[in-house]
C-alpha cells in the first residue's frame, strides 16, 4: 500500500536564500546543441517504436 504525501515544508531564512540563488543559476545554464539533438534522437526512436505496435 502507498504512504501518503507528507506537506512540503516552506522554505525559510538562508535555505531559501539558497535555493533562489541556485533556481537563478541554472535559468542562466544553457544545454549544449549536442545535448539537444541527442535528446530529439532518443525521442524520435521512442516515437517510432510506439508507433508500430499498435
Amino acid at each position: 500500500m502507498a504512504k501518503p504525501i507528507k506537506i512540503t515544508p516552506v522554505l525559510k531564512g538562508e535555505d531559501a536564500v539558497n535555493f533562489y540563488t541556485s533556481l537563478e543559476k541554472s535559468d542562466k545554464r544553457k544545454v549544449s546543441s549536442d545535448t539537444i539533438l541527442t535528446i530529439r534522437k532518443d525521442a524520435d526512436r521512442l516515437k517510432s517504436l510506439f508507433k508500430h505496435r499498435k
